[in-house]
């Protein structure tokens, strides 16, 4: 009988074919594995927009699938520095004690340099020498790819320590080498879908603050796709999701000019919707649910699909109640205006046709007397043209000042003699200290200012009340402040007090007889000068008090220009040669919000603009503005806490744009951390020299190395007090005219041609206006003496544009 053998083939090892499939099984599951993990992985990746979620699994996979023990992968920046960095089989602890990123060293260097896969049996004692942090976890294996998408590299991925101490695979690279790949589709698809949402932030930022209402509607559905904050207040209704255009404006009641009321069907918004009918300023008046008859201008068009249909429809309604208001103020200052001219001109002619037509010879008393008349009519009507004048220079942009150390003391001091003899029986109390700086400015036209504030006061109060004069000073600034005891001004006419044709009743109570434009005028001598004037009552018959400020002239007179790319370090971001200074704008009313972006594009900086706190925050840290200007009063969080939210992370200059003017308000935004603050309105050389202040601050004592001056011939341009003269004698330029000047000398020797004039100057939007350029290059020329036929500083290149020879030839 044939026996069994008990025994195991191959001896006490087993047979070689059953290790053989026994290994095969182990290697076909463990493919099976990686299949399914790169299988869920890629689904997982294609599901998710979460980037920390996406480099975690990566991690994760990575190390499962190769037996890894520790894993990380890094994240590049625009400049390169690993700016996220997500690991494996580090604790929380262990990645406290690592600290700071790698750096691009080493091991490290070489991926990012190379952009190839790299393998290492032994990596050396020393973590630090290969780039790493020094804490990081000892190894000895390393296994390291690129992480890139075309040519653009996006980070690295590296793995350490394989299990049971062996080395890395080529198996294991070319699985790397697939996850690096995942890895970076899943990446520039983050950033793809984060420049996308920043571009929808930006048309949302700027339909949002646009300064005339726009809605945008659906016309399969009827229902509101965008609808803006102005719109929403024009119309009187909040915008809701999944209403119709026609039930939003079943609540609105309109009119047209004659009086009528439109039909549903036949309002703009409707009629493009419906006919694809195009209107064109239709003037309509708005009566929403919240707000009184607003005039408006509506324009209106269809949008076409592909096929011909109309797929949408868009309406752009302007408020136009400024404009009315304008022209009534116009008409009415027009009507004051013909008033104040004919008086004056009655009594000249008048006292010179009794003075040649008299029918007997006059005495000397009585020639006198009519020629008294004619001599005072004359300066009234000086006074009023040159009033005229001043203003429309302030509105065109061309109104300059002479600025040089002033003592102010003495200026207030003329100012208030004058008036003590043209008004003999006022009691003017002025309290002048000592030490008080001397300040940077025009002295004929400060004292202008402060003759105006002390005649305003004596008009305003009662015939025996005193009037004070008081000036203060700190290290930045001196206060010139002008107290009466008549009859107050409430908080409504404080606002509109320093805009142009405003009047207020007399202490009577009846229209005073001024013309409206001296405040006006102070203020655009004072922002001129780089201050700020305003106004303050404790209530009606509690007196007013006027104050305005001016800077505090440099000790050692070569105060230098703001270099933005010598800026604090702490700032956060240092400019590269070229870019433009950022300026972050926060404010939630469209129509400042579009004005104060219009005024920084022409001052030549860069706006980047939002009406929410929330994104404001977000752009900050995206951005890296160099300024911020911030509204006091937002929604959803007022400014003080943005202040408190931004100084967290930034220690960004920032001015706040601000309705209040009391000195409570101004004290409680510079303990939070501000650095200045504008009082609403304001004017744009107000906004632009505080900008430049509060950066000229941030400038490091020791990088300030620019030269301060320029000089050619018997031409020198002080571009630290902003002065210009030729043969010694100054040259009084528009604050455009100086920065065409300062285009030209900053870069001397060299050829710029028109675009990049305007550029400049100008801004990028007024890019072909050559003809602008032009005629401010004949304007500075004609102040500086130079002949375009034989210049001496400007010198034109004929189809291209102008250059200035170097101070050396």
């Amino acid at each position: 009988m044939a026996t069994r053998s008990t025994g195991k083939r191959g001896g006490p090892d087993g047979d070689p074919r059953d290790r053989e499939i026994k290994t095969l099984r182990e290697a076909y599951r463990q493919q099976g594995r990686r299949f399914e993990l790169l299988t869920e992985l890629s689904r997982r990746l294609a599901s998710t927009l979460d980037p920390g979620m996406v480099l975690k699994e990566v991690v994760d996979a990575a190390c499962e699938l190769t037996g890894a023990r520790y894993g990380a992968l890094g994240v590049f920046d625009a400049s390169g520095r690993i700016r996220e960095f997500t690991t494996h089989g580090v604790t929380e602890k262990q990645r406290a004690r690592i600290g700071d990123l790698p750096e691009g060293r080493g091991l490290l260097g070489w991926l990012q340099e190379h952009q190839e896969p790299l393998r290492v049996a032994e990596i050396g004692a020393h973590a630090r020498s290969v780039g790493f942090p020094p804490n990081h976890p000892p190894m000895k294996t390393f296994l390291g790819v690129p992480i890139r998408h075309e040519d653009e590299p996006l980070g690295n991925l590296y793995l350490t320590e394989k299990a049971g101490g062996g080395e890395f695979t080529g198996e294991d690279e070319s699985l790397l080498v697939m996850l690096a790949a995942q890895a970076a589709l899943a990446i520039r698809n983050v950033r793809l879908l984060d420049e996308a949402e920043t571009e929808r932030s930006r048309l949302r930022a700027m339909v949002d603050t646009s300064p005339v209402g726009v809605v945008l509607v659906d016309a399969r559905t009827g229902e509101v796709v965008i609808g803006n904050r102005e719109a929403e207040r024009i119309l009187g209704v909040p915008f809701r999701p999944g209403v119709t255009i026609e039930e939003h404006l079943s609540h609105v009641e309109v009119h047209r000019v004659d009086g009528s009321v439109p039909a549903p069907e036949d309002r703009a918004i409707m009629r493009a919707l419906r006919r694809g009918e195009r209107t064109v300023a239709e003037e309509l008046r708005f009566q929403g649910e919240g707000e009184g008859s607003i005039p408006t201008l509506v324009n209106a068009t269809p949008i076409y699909g592909p096929d011909g249909s109309i797929v949408a429809a868009v309406a752009v309604i302007q408020d136009i109640t400024p404009i009315e208001e304008l022209e009534r103020l116009r008409n009415e200052f027009l009507g004051m205006v013909s008033h104040e001219l004919k008086t004056p001109l009655t009594a000249i002619k008048g006292s010179a046709a009794m003075a040649i037509g008299s029918p007997r010879p006059l005495g000397t008393d009585e020639v006198r007397e009519l020629f008294g008349i004619i001599d005072e009519q004359a300066d009234r009507l000086r006074d009023l043209i040159d009033n005229l004048l001043d203003m429309t220079r302030i509105e065109a942009g061309t109104f300059a000042v002479v600025t040089q150390p002033t003592d102010l003391r003495e200026i207030v001091r003329r100012a208030v003699r004058e008036f003590a003899v043209a008004q003999p029986d006022r009691e003017v109390r002025a309290h002048v200290p000592d030490g008080v700086p001397l300040v940077s400015a025009d002295g004929g036209r400060l004292g202008q200012v402060v003759g105006n504030l002390l005649s305003n006061a004596a008009k305003f109060s009662p015939a025996n009340a005193a009037i004070e004069v008081r000036l203060t000073a700190d290290d930045e600034r001196v206060t010139v402040s002008v107290r009466d005891e008549g009859r107050g001004i409430s908080s409504d006419e404080a606002l509109r007090l320093f805009q142009k044709f405003s009047r207020l009743p007399d202490e009577a109570g009846s229209n005073v007889t001024g013309h409206g434009l001296g405040l006006a005028i102070c203020r655009g001598i004072v922002e001129a000068h780089g201050g700020r004037i305003w106004v303050e009552s404790d209530g009606h018959e509690r007196g007013s008090t006027f104050s305005f400020t001016v800077p505090v002239a440099a000790a050692d007179d070569d105060e230098q220009p703001v270099d933005v790319s010598k800026r604090a370090t702490h700032l956060g971001r240092i400019a590269r040669p070229g870019e433009r200074t950022r300026v972050l704008v926060v404010d939630d009313d469209p129509q400042v919000l579009r004005l104060v972006q219009r005024v920084l594009v022409e001052a030549g900086y860069h706006p980047i603009a939002t009406p929410d706190p929330v994104e404001a925050l977000r752009l900050a840290e995206l951005e890296e503005p160099d300024l911020v200007l911030l509204d006091l009063g937002l929604p959803g969080m007022d400014g003080l806490e943005l202040l408190g939210r931004l100084r967290e992370f930034s220690g960004v200059p920032v001015i706040f744009l601000t309705a209040h003017t009391d000195s409570e308000t101004a004290t409680k935004v510079l303990r939070a951390g501000a650095d200045d603050y504008i009082a609403k309105p304001f004017a744009p050389t107000e906004l632009t020299a505080r900008i430049e202040a509060s950066l000229r601050r941030r400038v490091l004592p020791d990088q300030t190395e620019v030269r301060p001056r320029f000089e050619l011939e018997d031409l020198v341009v002080d571009f630290a007090q902003r002065r210009v003269s030729v043969g010694g004698k100054p040259v009084a330029l528009s604050a455009t005219e100086y920065k065409l000047l300062y285009e030209l000398a900053t870069n001397a020797g060299r050829v710029l041609t028109h675009d990049q004039i305007l550029h400049g100057v100008w801004g990028a939007e007024y890019s072909g206006e050559h003809e602008l350029v032009r005629s401010f290059i004949r304007n500075l020329r004609r102040k500086l003496g130079d002949d375009a036929r034989n210049p001496r500083y400007v010198f034109t290149e004929p189809q291209v544009g102008y250059r200035m020879p170097s101070p050396t030839g």
